[in-house]
């Protein structure tokens, strides 16, 4: 077999930052997936064997590693102290030929030492969910961990009721969050911190100052929370800890994509105050990142940071702005245009529309002719504010002179027909759970290219029934 080529940088930085641990592997292990950053990761001469005594804990690789890494956070809006990687174990730090170091790191292993309390297992239902949404946020060209294999075992885990385990490995360049600067800040270990901003300044910015770094993530942040906001996707646990310094998005947990269209949804069934609703995620990311900025109180001079906070907004509106105007088929900007998609997203939501599907339909429509989106029709009423809003749709694609086939082709780019709703995961983690791999199998090619038709699942592109609906997700995992 090829000798992997680890790199495990994190963990030449000083000991505070991580626990050395062992894993705990399921019984009866079986290896439900593999995705195709095998042959990214050097793993194409080990055997599916391999792979999954690897992943459970069974098999070390010459050069790979076992920590699990001491981090921060704030948890909704308060400071929770030390939290760090309760159920997950680097597995360590792979150079790839074309996508630069990769870490991977196991979710479910067992108790670490930071496992506060919990038994360090995750479940089928909430493994299947992060494996389904990583590559299906891949698919749609967001910034996301991606996952690596897929492993179900048999032990008997404990939450609302008995379940089984899972363990995923997921696959990011780095596991650095906005909660690891946090707790060498608020622990008051200064020279770890200098550590820890040289080797992320250096290993993952390029060597920019300091300041130079956190401007990127600051706009990092706010080019991914816009395209979260641009197709509906709502984290649910947007915490301190829970934010790469990357700008990509890691730990799905209790998230969802909004279906009937609601600015204040909440797809976190534990979220009663709605502190991470759909229209409250560009708030939450500034609140976040000005935690974050906090712990360079000694290394930026206040005004540069209060500067640095103040430019996520500006930053956040424009590529919001952005994908907006590609939303409805716009390009050359006009001052009217951030009114015409506001009040279309609020006619959305006072109708409860589905939010995907309409702008999939809308993809569809030409000028002046409200029967080219039919089916559409078929679900809502034709109500006087859409009509209405129609009109001025119609005005200003004359205005653009717009070509309708053109405008088609571009807008569905852009405007998936193909999201992760809950009852399709439902659907997948029923499949497993029942000893299949099919249907996993079936919506991943779906997901890896949602712009496509996918006759077959046209279905599933419609609006949900208020049973499918219903589905809710919670932090239990």
């Amino acid at each position: 077999m090829d000798i992997v080529n680890f790199d495990n940088s994190f963990q030449k930085l000083p000991e505070f930052l991580y626990e050395i641990v062992e894993p705990t592997p399921l019984k009866h292990p079986k290896l439900v997936h593999v995705t195709e950053l095998k042959k990214e990761l050097g793993l194409l001469s080990y055997t599916d064997a391999d792979i999954l005594k690897w992943l459970n804990g069974e098999l070390k690789l010459i050069g790979d590693q076992r920590i699990s890494t001491r981090y921060a956070g704030h948890q909704f809006g308060v400071f929770a102290g030390q939290l760090g990687d309760g159920r997950a174990i680097s597995l360590g730090e792979i150079l790839t030929s074309t996508k630069g170091r990769l870490e991977i790191q196991t979710k479910g292993s067992g108790i670490t030492p930071f496992s506060r309390m919990g038994d360090g297992k995750a479940v089928i239902r909430s493994s299947v969910r992060e494996y389904l949404c990583s590559e299906a946020m891949y698919g749609l060209g967001i910034p996301s961990s991606r996952v690596l294999a897929l492993i179900i075992g048999e032990d008997k885990v404990y939450r609302e009721t008995v379940e089984r385990p899972a363990i995923i490995a997921r696959v990011f360049p780095s596991n650095i969050r906005f909660g690891h600067f946090e707790m060498c800040y608020h622990y008051n270990r200064p020279s770890v911190l200098n550590e820890l901003i040289e080797y992320t300044r250096l290993g993952f910015f390029e060597g920019v100052s300091i300041y130079e770094m956190l401007e990127q993530i600051v706009e990092k942040t706010a080019f991914l929370i816009a395209y979260w906001q641009s197709v509906g996707f709502c984290h649910g646990v947007m915490n301190t800890d829970n934010m790469s310094i990357l700008g990509i998005t890691i730990d799905y947990g209790p998230f969802g994509f909004m279906e009937d269209t609601s600015l204040s949804h909440v797809c976190n069934h534990s979220d009663d105050s709605g502190r991470y609703s759909y229209e409250n995620q560009p708030h939450a990311a500034a609140w976040n990142l000005e935690k974050l900025l906090v712990c360079f109180s000694k290394h930026v001079p206040r005004e540069n940071l209060n500067k640095l906070l103040l430019s996520f907004s500006e930053l956040f509106h424009a590529h919001y702005k952005k994908l907006c105007h590609s939303k409805i088929g716009l390009y050359k900007l006009e001052p009217e245009d951030d009114a015409l998609f506001g009040s279309l997203l609020q006619i959305l939501s006072s109708h409860s529309i589905d939010y995907t599907y309409f702008f999939r339909q809308l993809s569809n429509y030409k000028i002046k002719q409200l029967d080219t989106i039919s089916d559409f029709w078929c679900y809502y009423a034709k109500s006087e504010q859409l009509l209405s809003w129609f009109l001025l749709y119609d005005q200003r694609l004359e205005r653009e002179l717009s070509d309708n086939h053109k405008r088609s082709m571009e807008m569905k780019k852009i405007n998936p027909k193909y999201v992760l709703r809950n009852y399709i995961a439902q659907e997948v983690i029923e499949d497993i759970e029942k000893g299949g791999k099919q249907k996993l199998n079936e919506w991943l090619k779906v997901f890896y290219s949602p712009f496509e038709e996918h006759a077959a699942y046209e279905s599933y592109s419609k609006p949900s029934t208020s049973i499918n609906q219903s589905i809710s997700v919670s932090c239990s995992s």
